[in-house]
C-alpha cells in the first residue's frame, strides 16, 4: 500500500507541474518588437539587476557602418529604456552578450572592418556607453560567438578561426 501511495503522489505532482507550466507557457505576459526599415536581429538576451532586459544583435537599420551591434535596455514590460550602437564603417554581427560585475555590458562577435574578420569585443556602462573596444585575430577570419566574465574581471571569448588554427576551421 505505501508504495502505490508514493507512486500516486509522484503521478499527481508530474502532472500538476505540467499543468503549471504549461498555463504559464500559453500565457503571454507581454510582447515588445524593435527594429527599423532594415534586417535587424536579436542573438543574445540577459536580466538587468534592475528586473528588465538588455538584447544584443545586429542592425542594419541603425548605426556607423552597413551592420553594427546593436544594444537594447528595456524595463520589466519590455519597454526600450536607451539603445546603443557599435561598429565601425563596415560589417559588424554581435553573437553575444553578459551583464558584467559593475552594472555595465560585454558584447562579442565579429568585425569585418579590421581584416578580413576578428573576434571584436565591446565592454560598455551601465547606459550603453562604450568604455573600450578591442580585436583579436589573425590575418584570417575569426568569429566570436561565446562570453564569459572571468573572476578577474577580464573577459574568455570562444569561437571559430581559420588563420590561427591547424587546418581551415578551428575552435579558437
Amino acid at each position: 500500500m505505501p508504495r502505490k501511495l508514493v507512486l500516486s503522489s509522484a503521478v499527481l505532482l508530474v502532472l500538476t507541474l505540467s499543468l503549471v507550466v504549461s498555463v504559464e507557457a500559453d500565457s503571454t505576459m507581454w510582447s515588445q518588437t524593435y527594429g527599423g526599415t532594415k534586417h535587424d536581429e536579436a542573438h543574445s538576451l540577459v536580466v538587468t539587476s534592475d528586473g528588465g532586459y538588455a538584447l544584443a544583435g545586429n542592425t542594419l537599420s541603425f548605426g556607423a557602418g552597413s551592420s553594427d551591434f546593436w544594444l537594447v535596455k528595456t524595463d520589466e514590460f519590455g519597454n526600450m529604456e536607451w539603445n546603443q550602437t557599435y561598429g565601425y564603417a563596415d560589417w559588424e554581427w554581435c553573437a553575444s552578450l553578459v551583464a558584467t560585475s559593475d552594472g555595465g555590458y560585454a558584447l562579442a562577435g565579429l568585425t569585418q572592418s579590421v581584416d578580413s574578420g576578428d573576434f571584436l569585443l565591446v565592454k560598455t556602462n551601465s547606459f550603453g556607453n562604450m568604455e573600450w573596444n578591442q580585436t583579436y585575430g589573425g590575418t584570417g577570419w575569426q568569429d566570436a560567438r561565446g562570453l564569459v566574465e572571468t573572476p578577474d574581471g577580464g573577459y574568455a571569448l570562444a569561437g571559430t578561426t581559420n588563420s590561427l588554427g591547424a587546418g581551415e576551421s578551428d575552435w579558437w
